[in-house]
């Protein structure tokens, strides 16, 4: 084959691969227009996202293995085929129940197209060039999944959110065809035809009741019946399926591919890699929107610099992969996105957006250098094994994934909860202290118990103080009970001065002068008002104060509920710096068998 049809080739894999990647973070920016159309709420809509990852975690490693055995060229076919299709349904779905069907079968699709690309590459360029597929396939697979926002806004901003399924379908059919003319078909020829549709099964429980768990676990609660029968489950499922793989001629998962370290090594830093991404994709993405009332996309146009560096960071990597072992290139990479975490870990609501952005551009380049792992999983096994390993190592990362989702989000949530308490108790404290009229203090406690009131659902802040101060100002300007200024200030001089004034002016009504009493009386009134101005004034000085010190509170509290998950990102990053001595060994040792 020539050289010009195996680029070709590869490029279609690239794009079948980009597609899958893209469709499991560009849906989350389209919820609430998909809520909208649908007429459906958050919980049944966000099945839209969840079940797409949970299709591709359950599939990827069955996947791999139906390749090895009926051909990766006629499955990846039939991948693109279902993908393509599927997005073409979904894009035309009119009720939530199709979409969530359509977008499991698309997530079947997504799990065929992900581990595929590297045994065909491998195939096209040979194996001593994994390196640079490797790199291009995790630079693309990057800019997929980190850059699913921004695209998925840019699509709304000009068209329906139908076309963020819609998109797919030109690029599955010039993938199919990039694919048939430019790649030879490739089996695994060490192991038999047969099937093993047990392990197949135990193995798709396993994946699938693990991830619905951690997934939904926050949803449903981690003590309720359904997650905790899924952890059950998951767990019975790994055991009986590593019993039947130990005994069936033609396992779906060789068990002695984990023999070799650096296969099952780099696998658990690819999880780690999958684990760490969460914070800047997701958990940063909360604070821009939740916290900052940044929109979605302006949120992703700060985000997308992690995945930009991603794309950069891994072909360096891949260069210096050449000269330099990769357990030092994971090594660095691991210190550089821990420590890039742990930069985001001092992050403030008045953190400036380039300040952001740097610490976004310094993760991604240490996840680049990370993904090597993807390089050094599959290094020192058998050419025909690198379909099932790349399935391995993929369904990791989507664990790690799940892990992140399920672990930081839980503590983030927990963080909220706590920071909402003790800025509502501030709040209280501040509001009762001050100078402030009877009807003020009841609708200000009113509203900060709104604002401040913990919800699994909604954890908006910004947006609803907007609505609180404009009710305490329109309470503020009633002048029914105002209270007097607080004593020893300025305005309660100035109150003071105004009744003597006042005072004064009434002890020439005495007079028996009949145009005097009248302008006297005018002077009273114009007294009286003044009067009133000054309590209004004093109060508003006295509800400024209040409202700064509790936005102050707020701020310090909120900022510190999300630096402890970078925190704690960070410090679940950096732990697993060991295991990198295990990535890479000589060439001589060794291990598989």
């Amino acid at each position: 084959m020539s050289k010009t049809r195996k680029i070709i080739g590869f490029v279609g894999l690239i794009l079948a691969m980009f597609m899958g990647a893209l469709d499991a973070t560009i849906v989350n920016i389209a919820l609430p227009d998909i809520m909208k159309d649908l007429k459906t709420g958050l919980t049944d809509t966000s099945w839209v996202a969840t079940i797409y990852v949970l299709a591709m975690a359950a599939f990827i490693i069955t996947a791999s293995k139906l390749a090895d055995i009926w051909g990766r060229k006629k499955v990846m076919l039939i991948g693109v085929i279902l993908f393509g299709g599927f997005s073409f349904a979904c894009m035309t779905a009119n009720s939530l129940n199709l979409l969530i069907i359509y977008r499991f079968f698309q997530g079947i699709g997504g799990a065929i197209l992900t581990p595929i690309v590297l045994p065909m590459g491998i195939e096209l360029f040979g194996k001593e060039n994994t390196s640079k597929i490797t790199a291009l396939m995790g630079a693309f697979s990057a800019l997929a999944a980190a850059g699913g926002p921004a695209i998925g806004g840019f699509i709304i901003n000009y068209e329906s959110y139908h076309w963020i399924f819609g998109i797919n379908v030109p690029i599955a059919i010039v993938a199919f065809l990039m694919i048939l003319i430019g790649t030879n078909e490739s089996y695994d020829e060490t192991i038999s035809k047969a099937i093993d549709w047990l392990g197949v099964i135990f193995l798709t429980t396993f994946m699938g009741s693990l991830c619905f768990g951690l997934l939904e676990g926050r949803e449903y609660g981690w003590s309720s019946n359904i997650i905790v029968g899924c952890f059950i489950g998951s767990l019975i499922s790994l055991i009986l399926f590593i019993l039947v793989e130990a005994k069936v001629k033609s396992p779906v998962v060789n068990l002695s591919l984990f023999k070799e370290k650096t296969f099952s090594s780099s696998c658990i830093i690819y999880m780690v890699f999958g684990f760490a991404i969460i914070g800047p994709s997701l958990i940063l993405n909360y604070f821009l929107q939740n916290v900052k009332s940044y929109s979605a996309l302006h949120s992703a146009y700060l985000i997308i610099p992690a995945s930009l560096a991603i794309a950069v960071g891994m072909p360096l990597a891949t260069k210096m992969y050449k000269t330099v072992s990769s357990k030092m290139l994971i090594g660095i990479g691991l210190v550089i996105t821990a420590g890039g975490l742990a930069m985001l870990g001092m992050i403030k609501t008045n953190t400036t957006q380039e300040i952001i952005v740097c610490c976004n551009i310094i993760i991604g380049l240490g996840l680049g250098f990370t993904a090597i792992a993807l390089t050094s999983s599959v290094k020192f096994l058998p050419v025909e094994k690198t379909g099932i390993g790349s399935g391995v190592v993929n369904a990791a990362r989507y664990v790690g994934q799940a892990i992140g989702m399920a672990l930081l989000v839980t503590v983030l949530n927990n963080n909220v909860v706590n920071a909402k308490d003790s800025i509502r108790d501030a709040a209280y404290t501040q509001i009762q202290e001050k100078n402030l009229s009877p009807e003020v203090k009841k609708v200000a406690r009113e509203q900060i118990k709104i604002v401040f009131k913990n919800s699994k659902n909604d954890n908006k802040i910004s947006s609803k103080q907007k609505q609180m101060k404009n009710k305490i100002k329109k309470a503020a300007k009633k002048t029914i009970d105002l209270p007097l200024p607080k004593a020893g200030t300025a305005y309660r001089r100035l109150y003071s001065a105004n009744n003597k004034l006042n005072t004064g002016t009434k002890k020439l009504a005495v007079l028996p002068l009949p145009q005097l009493k009248q302008g006297v009386q005018l002077l009273s009134k114009g007294h009286q008002k003044i009067g009133t101005a000054i309590k209004l004034l004093a109060q508003k000085q006295q509800l400024v104060s209040a409202l700064d010190k509790i936005r102050f509170k707020k701020n310090s509290e909120l900022a510190n509920a999300f630096a402890k998950v970078f925190n704690l990102t960070s410090l679940l990053t950096i732990i697993w710096l060991p295991l990198c001595w295990l990535t890479d060994r000589k060439e001589d040792e060794v291990e598989y068998c």
